[in-house]
C-alpha cells in the first residue's frame, strides 16, 4: 500500500479492527496446566476422602477442583481445596458434606483457594454445621 492509500483509511475503521482483534484475544481462555493430574475416576467421586481422590481433578460449574488435604479434630473436619474459581466453594462443600465419609462430623470446614494464587487471591471458607447449615467467609 502506498502512503496516500493509508491516509484514506478512516481512523474509525482502524480502531474497529483493533478492538475486534483485542476482544477475540481476551475472550480466549488460557487452559491451566494439569500438572500431570488426571480427571477423577468414578471410584474417587464415590468417596471424596479416599486416597484416589487426592490424585485427580473433579469438575465444578466454574472449572476444576481437587482436595489437597483433610484433617479431623474431634467432631470437626477441615478440608483444604484448590479450585479454578472460589465461586465453586459452596458447591464443593455440599459435595463434601454429602459424602459418606463425612457423616460422623458435626462441623465441616472447607477452605478453598484458587488454583494459581497471586497477591489479589482470596481464600473462601465454607462452614457447615448440623444446626446452622452453611456459612461462607472470604479471607
Amino acid at each position: 500500500m502506498t502512503s496516500s492509500a493509508l491516509r484514506r483509511i478512516p481512523l474509525s475503521a482502524i480502531l474497529l479492527v483493533g478492538s475486534v482483534v483485542s476482544m477475540a484475544c481476551a475472550s480466549r481462555r488460557i487452559a491451566a496446566p494439569d500438572y500431570g493430574i488426571p480427571l477423577c475416576p468414578a471410584a474417587a467421586q464415590q468417596d471424596l476422602f479416599s486416597p484416589d481422590a487426592l490424585q485427580c481433578w473433579f469438575t465444578a460449574p466454574h472449572g476444576r477442583w481437587r482436595r489437597l488435604d483433610h484433617q479431623s479434630h474431634h467432631d470437626a473436619l477441615v478440608v483444604y481445596i484448590e479450585a479454578r474459581d472460589v465461586r465453586d466453594a459452596e458447591t464443593i462443600a455440599r459435595l463434601l458434606v454429602d459424602d459418606p465419609g463425612a457423616r460422623t462430623y458435626t462441623e465441616i470446614l472447607a477452605y478453598v483457594q484458587v488454583e494459581r494464587p497471586d497477591v489479589t487471591s482470596r481464600v473462601r471458607r465454607v462452614r457447615w454445621t448440623r444446626d446452622g447449615g452453611f456459612e461462607t467467609l472470604d479471607f
